[in-house]
């Protein structure tokens, strides 16, 4: 009786010892399984993210388009360029890749590809409205804010001799808000601010926007760029 009993429980024992062993061979192999599954999100979030950091967008707006006269100003001295000239393809790079930056710069900046358009009431853009001259400052304006406030001692000043569209970044014309009628808008000149330290940083572009009337006022797109180089072309080093 005694060794039925004995036999009873030793293999009682064994079952017991039989199920430890399968469940903690069951809980090593999840084990490795989800190790293996989380390397595996791990690497493919890790390639994701070297890829966005390789690939380039420009985040200019896109409707830019090559002015007639480029005046770079900075404390130093001015530096002015135009298309016909031998030097501007060396400019025009310089520009184009001061907009340039990686996708994944863009996804955590919020600026990938898009932009919107605000504007400055009461504001003035010329000192000459009639002749679409000038920088519009506190000695051209009574009231109101003027283009002088926004611009440093360092800017590129970007002139078109035929008026260009203001466009959203859908494509669309961007139409006024101080007019019921909704006209649609364009501008002759285009300004905005270099840095003489090197990193990307926000940037804002001033147009000299009009609709029917003589008065410019002031537009803005804000995106990011490093436009360091730029300064450095414009001072010569």
């Amino acid at each position: 009786m005694k060794e039925a009993k004995s036999i009873q429980n030793q293999t009682q024992i064994s079952v017991l010892d039989s199920v430890s062993d399968e469940y903690l061979r069951k809980k090593k192999r999840n084990k490795k399984i989800a190790f293996s599954c989380i390397s595996a999100v791990i690497f493919i979030l890790a390639v994701v993210i070297i890829v966005l950091a390789c690939i380039r967008i420009d985040l200019k707006p896109y409707f830019l388009s090559d002015p007639t006269t480029v005046t770079i100003q900075t404390s130093e001295g001015t530096y002015e360029v135009t298309p016909d000239d031998a030097n501007y393809d060396r400019y025009n790079e310089i520009y184009q890749n001061s907009f340039n930056s990686s996708v994944l710069t863009s996804l955590f900046t919020g600026n990938l590809g898009s932009y919107s358009i605000d504007y400055v009431e009461r504001s003035k853009f010329y000192a000459d409205d009639e002749n679409k001259t000038g920088i519009a400052s506190s000695s051209s304006i009574s009231e109101g804010t003027f283009l002088a406030e926004y611009l440093t001692d360092n800017y590129v000043h970007l002139h078109y001799f035929v008026p260009q569209a203001l466009m959203n970044a859908d494509g669309s014309h961007y139409t006024t808000p101080f007019s019921t009628t909704r006209g649609e808008v364009f501008y002759n000149d285009v300004y905005f601010n270099i840095s003489d330290s090197d990193g990307e940083q926000d940037l804002t572009f001033y147009f000299g926007g009009y609709y029917g009337e003589n008065r410019a006022r002031i537009y803005t797109i804000t995106i990011r760029a490093n436009t360091f180089d730029l300064y450095q072309l414009a001072i010569g080093e």
